[in-house]
């Protein structure tokens, strides 16, 4: 028998300030309690682990394979890969741009110390000083491009004509200032060579002062020799190019590629020699083809045109239609179409080639340096160093060439004229 409710009325339950709950009991749970293990102690590995902390004398940063941004400094700029042993190849590049900091003027300082200890070497003590605007007189401008404004300016300190690039760092890629900069270093007879370089007192410009060739470049000389209705002679040709590929041959021991081969970038000396100049407008690749093909894309091997990989061989095919223009008085390709009809035209059509016009007749040999020059196949086009042992360069370097006398009746120079002025 159950046990009997007292009687009388059921009294209220007491009141809960809790949130109402579905469940009419309370719900018990026997939580079973666990001893709380010690830290455990962190012996660190013999290679550290990417996500394992890195002992105390190495970066927590994580070790991973680096990435070699396209277009480095100078010639190695870029995604760099081998086809060959010692052979450069550049992809296309990747536009990133890096804002000019604090390693400009480092940079700048350990170059001019660098050259600085050459000149003593040989006697030069005069271009071992600070380079400023204070101390050059600008006589008149050379050009104006993409890379920058030349001027002709005199050393007040020794009356030295030389010529001064100047490129703004706001408006310069940090890529280029770094290939401009880099390329200071680089000594031979047929690269222009660099006395130094400073920064404006407002770390707006970088300027780079050079050797100042009186000769002028092949464009001016072409247009020259054009306006005379004169022709370039076989020997003097062959002299120039000659030239121009032992410049390309020093660069590619040096693992470093021009990519901007073109009359406007080729100078002469007041005594005829010949030498390679502005290596840092070189390959910035970006853009649509009507905004970026213009000027130096008409010197450009079809490889690059078409955003493929290239090496050194690009410069020996731009150095071909170069030489080609300069003996023929032509640019080698159409230019009644747009330009890109002109690149269409680069990458479908037979390369050009060098053909006897009237009394100009050219040689067999010469006509081949240039069919070599521009093999349209990248893989198949010589090196520098093969077209130097061409047997028309062969045979012109065997011949006299008066390479000051011609450039003195290029422009009427008077034999006796100074060498400074």
């Amino acid at each position: 028998m159950h046990a009997s409710r007292p009687l009388g009325p059921r009294q209220p339950a007491p009141l809960s300030t809790s949130p109402p709950s579905l469940a009419t009991k309370p719900l018990v749970v026997n939580k079973k309690r666990y001893p709380i293990p010690p830290p455990p102690t962190i012996i660190p590995p013999s290679e550290p682990l990417l996500d394992a902390p890195a002992p105390p004398h190495r970066s927590h940063t994580p070790k991973l394979t680096p990435l070699v941004i396209s277009n480095p400094v100078g010639y190695g700029n870029g995604f760099s890969s081998s086809q060959t042993p010692g052979e450069t190849t550049i992809r296309p590049p990747v536009s990133i741009d890096v804002p000019p900091d604090n390693t400009l003027p480092l940079m700048i300082t350990k170059l001019n110390e660098g050259l600085k200890l050459e000149d003593e070497e040989h006697r030069e003590p005069s271009f071992s000083a600070e380079w400023s605007d204070d101390v050059l007189e600008v006589i008149s401008s050379l050009g104006e491009g993409a890379g920058g404004t030349v001027h002709k300016v005199k050393d007040k300190r020794t009356g030295k004509v030389l010529a001064r690039k100047t490129i703004t760092t706001r408006a310069a890629p940090m890529r280029q200032l770094e290939r401009e900069l880099s390329i200071i270093p680089i000594k031979h007879c047929n690269i222009v060579r660099f006395r130094g370089a400073y920064m404006s007192p407002s770390s707006s410009e970088v300027k780079i002062v050079m050797e100042y060739c009186e000769g002028g470049s092949l464009e001016a000389i072409g247009k020259r020799i054009k306006a005379k209705k004169a022709v370039v002679g076989e020997r003097i040709a062959g002299r120039i190019a000659e030239s121009v590929l032992q410049g390309l041959n020093y660069l590619h021991t040096m693992k470093r590629i021009h990519r901007d081969i073109k009359p406007p970038n080729i100078l002469l000396t007041h005594s005829g020699v010949v030498k390679l100049c502005d290596f840092g407008v070189s390959g910035e690749l970006v853009g649509s083809l009507a905004g970026t093909y213009t000027g130096t894309s008409l010197y450009m091997a079809p490889e690059r045109i078409q955003g493929q990989e290239y090496s050194i061989r690009s410069d020996v095919w731009s150095a071909g239609i170069t030489l080609l223009e300069l003996v023929q008085n032509r640019f080698p390709f159409p230019n009644d179409g747009t330009v890109l009809d002109l690149i269409q035209h680069i990458r479908e059509s037979k390369p050009p080639e060098l053909e006897d016009e009237g009394d100009v007749q050219w040689s067999q040999e010469m006509k081949d340096f240039i069919k070599q020059a521009l093999t349209h196949d990248a893989a198949s086009r010589p090196y520098p160093r093969d077209m130097l042992k061409h047997p028309w360069i062969e045979k012109v370097m065997k011949q006299e060439v008066h390479m000051a006398r011609w450039i003195r009746e290029v422009w009427g120079w008077k034999k006796t004229k100074s060498k400074d002025e």
